[in-house]
């Protein structure tokens, strides 16, 4: 399906170029990056020239990209001079879904954040903990929610939504987090950040309709397309009306994108990009497996086993693979080695059943 190819060339990965970490996640309008490993290896798939060293210094040092929480509330690698006002965009948005039910049973309410604001600045002046250290320096404080493993999480949303806190560099396996206006500079917003959302979505997303923007951003799509109404082009697809901003040149390619990719999570409908019998595959509760996608369609799954200082590229396909797959296999299994940097062995296994 054509549609599906303009897709997957639009999110950057057909004609991987030289961009930095910062400019793809401009181009991709975000990635998704609950999973560290996964935003790396997201990048990875849009873009030839950074390693996975390059794009932990981009994060840890550099700091041109950050992850704060964003669309549907979920954390994304987003260039910093657009961290600011996405998080000024998205927080009320995410202080409104948890507000009810989920943060009163962990005992975070408008009192206790603010309380914990001001303290907040102070623990962190200078400084980047974990949110377990974070937390019981605001205990010793006063600052008690709910005794909830999920609880020290949620009061650091809370604090994300207000633009108090984000991630800063990972320690091991955790995150640590900063003072936004610490470890994030200063830059200029959009004169309408809801316009300059949608013509991101529509430019990386399109060919999308508006509940596919929906379903990406958990924002509502009608003011944000009637604000770039203007600048989008109409076009008919796969049964369904949409938009798209921008022309490019679909270009036919094989790659293996991460977990909770991009191209995985933008859409409301699935179904060209993937067989309905394949669904429960790939969309496994909460997870979004990684997959091997060829001119935008789902035709296998990936996992990656890192042991040591090699790795091992497991591949379930889905369906036969042609010997032109195979050879853009290989293409993408010597990327992973650079990328990795370190011996990569690639193993396709039997799961067409």
């Amino acid at each position: 399906m054509d549609f599906l190819l303009e897709r997957m060339t639009r999110q950057g990965l057909t004609r991987r170029g030289t961009d930095t970490v910062a400019q793809v996640a401009v181009a991709a309008a975000g990635l998704q990056a609950q999973d560290a490993a996964a935003a790396r290896l997201g990048v990875r798939a849009r873009t030839s020239s950074p390693d996975e060293a390059a794009v932990v210094e981009a994060i840890d040092a550099e700091r041109s990209v950050a992850r704060p929480w964003l669309m549907r509330a979920t954390v994304h690698l987003v260039a910093a001079s657009d961290a600011r006002w996405l998080v000024a965009l998205f927080g009320p948005m995410i202080e409104r879904r948890f507000t009810g039910v989920r943060w009163r049973q962990l005992g975070i309410d408008q009192a206790l954040v603010d309380k914990a604001i001001p303290l907040t600045r102070e623990i962190l002046a200078g400084r980047q903990l974990t949110r377990h250290q974070l937390a019981a320096e605001l205990a010793e404080r006063g600052i008690r929610p709910a005794d909830d493993p999920q609880a020290a999480t949620h009061l650091l949303l809370a604090l994300s939504c207000r633009g108090v806190t984000c991630r800063a560099r990972d320690s091991g396996r955790e995150s640590t987090f900063a003072l936004l206006e610490e470890w994030v500079p200063a830059a200029p917003a959009p004169a309408d950040p809801m316009a300059e959302l949608a013509r991101r979505y529509f430019r990386a997303f399109g060919p999308a309709t508006a509940a596919d923007f929906t379903t990406w951003s958990g924002l509502p799509s009608g003011a944000a397309i009637r604000a770039v109404r203007d600048e989008l082009t109409e076009v008919e697809f796969d049964g369904r009306r949409g938009w798209t901003l921008g022309a490019v040149e679909p270009v036919p390619a094989l790659r293996l994108l991460p977990m909770f990719d991009n191209y995985l999570i933008g859409y409301r409908d699935r179904t060209g990009m993937l067989d309905p019998a394949r669904y429960g595959q790939v969309y496994v509760g909460g997870i979004i497996k990684a997959t091997v996608v060829r001119d935008g369609r789902v035709i296998g799954s990936w996992r990656l086993d890192r042991s040591g200082r090699s790795a091992t590229i497991r591949i379930t396909p889905f369906e036969r693979f042609t010997r032109s797959d195979k050879q853009q296999l290989d293409r993408e299994h010597a990327d992973l080695e650079r990328f990795l940097g370190r011996p990569v062995t690639l193993a396709v296994e039997d799961g067409r059943g």
